[in-house]
């Protein structure tokens, strides 16, 4: 089992013009299966933080519930047309209840489901997921930008299943993965190397290693939540969203990247 966290903090922007903060994250643990997604609003939609947060609500259920069948299709095409039509019924279904535009609850989509020796990633707009294996930082997904840096793919764009990423692989040597958001990203992620900030496996390791015993408040929880709204918030004005999963190893075979 691996333990989770995950948290969002409004950004300056947001805070300095009292609207409400953007990104969602949520976790759920179902099944034998463990699914945590995040999701980033866009700015320029009307009602988009209602649109983060169905998003992560109905990821975290659907990967949770088809999880054998999303890690095991041969036809990944069919697999992201799966995974965003559901998506994209829920937007539906919200925006038909309450008189809006789908395109006003516009947001990108970022998950990570595991069960037994798997892993499913998803990944819709910008944003980083990146894992831990064998002892080394790597990026399963980087962000999903145009030639213009504030331009991205949401669940709601046209050609949103073009752009999906979807990995499968093997869990083998893997002790964590880690999603963030485009404010996030600004300090654990470097644009010009493609490569995470080596935080990140300080962040890895410290949920690993937690200890199991349940808390309401667990102090390596409060850690994490200090050092994003302290190191990681301060660093930009935009909405800062985390989404972390981290056990510890016994052992640490050979592994593959993840396979498309």
């Amino acid at each position: 089992m691996f333990r989770e966290f995950h948290y969002q903090a409004r950004g300056h922007g947001h805070a300095q013009n009292g609207t409400r903060g953007q990104d969602r994250t949520a976790y759920l643990s179902r099944g034998g299966v463990q699914a945590l997604c995040l999701a980033d609003g866009a700015g320029s939609a009307l009602h988009s933080e209602h649109g983060a947060e169905a998003l992560v609500q109905e990821g975290c259920r659907l990967l949770t519930e088809r999880f054998t069948d999303l890690v095991t299709s041969e036809d990944g095409l069919q697999v992201k047309l799966d995974i965003l039509q559901h998506l994209r019924d829920r937007l539906k279904e919200i925006a038909g209840h309450r008189e809006w535009e789908l395109k006003d609850l516009a947001a990108t989509f970022l998950a990570v489901a595991v069960s037994g020796s798997r892993f499913v990633i998803v990944h819709v707009g910008d944003g980083v997921i990146g894992f831990m294996r064998n002892g080394e930082l790597r990026v399963a997904s980087g962000p999903d930008n145009s030639e213009f840096a504030n331009q991205t793919t949401f669940v709601t764009s046209e050609d949103a299943t073009a752009r999906m990423r979807l990995f499968r692989g093997s869990l083998d040597g893997v002790s964590g993965f880690v999603l963030m958001s485009d404010g996030t990203a600004w300090s654990l992620y470097n644009s010009r190397t493609k490569e995470l900030a080596p935080a990140c496996a300080k962040l890895i390791a410290l949920l690993g290693s937690a200890p199991t015993r349940q808390v309401n408040n667990p102090a390596h929880k409060k850690d994490l939540r200090r050092f994003i709204n302290t190191r990681v918030r301060g660093a930009t004005k935009d909405d800062c969203s985390i989404g972390i999963l981290g056990r510890r190893l016994v052992t640490a075979p050979e592994g593959s990247q993840p396979e498309s």
